[in-house]
């Protein structure tokens, strides 16, 4: 007999209920040809991205949320931990437990800032530069070969959508109407 593997995701199962929904189904644009919203296969994707990330940065005993720290590190260097947690996309509070962590391991360290007491600097130390350059290469082969068969043209339209569905929804979230 075989056990699942409850972290395993199957993209094939993942239907988010709409395919039942009459009203929804009407919407060509809203659902694919299994019912599936473009919000429900993108966190499929997600998901999927980060089971493999996950099998990668588990090796140096890495989570995906400490990873995003040392990745922004790694490609802006130094900034106060306010616009660290912004570009991780973690509130602030939340970041700081993250931190304490990644200080502790001597992956990075925390600066206070000199004019204002209450702000700290945070930068990638030896160690964490070191273990990003380990790790990124193996975490770009691997998104590489998730768009294997793929044309340059089938990408460039790609990323051309989700820019466009990015602006769309920044465009909602800030109450603006939204234009062609």
């Amino acid at each position: 007999m075989t056990k699942s593997c409850p972290t395993l995701v199957d993209a094939s199962d993942y239907t988010d209920g709409s395919a039942g929904d009459p009203a929804v189904n009407e919407q060509t644009d809203v659902v694919d040809d299994r019912g599936r919203t473009v919000p429900w296969m993108t966190r499929t994707l997600h998901r999927l991205y980060d089971l493999e990330a996950q099998k990668i940065l588990g090796k140096e005993k890495m989570s995906i949320a400490h990873w995003y720290y040392l990745r922004v590190l790694a490609e802006r260097g130094e900034l106060n931990q306010l616009e660290l947690s912004k570009r991780v996309g973690i509130a602030s509070t939340t970041a700081v437990p993250a931190l304490d962590s990644l200080e502790r391991r001597g992956l990075l360290k925390r600066t206070r800032d000199p004019r204002d007491r209450r702000k700290y600097y945070v930068s990638l130390t030896g160690d964490g530069r070191r273990l990003v350059d380990q790790l990124l290469p193996e975490l770009i082969d691997m998104i590489s070969g998730s768009l294997h068969g793929l044309t340059n043209e089938e990408l460039s339209a790609f990323w051309k959508v989700l820019h466009r569905i990015a602006k769309n929804l920044n465009h909602v979230a800030s109450g603006d109407t939204l234009v062609d």
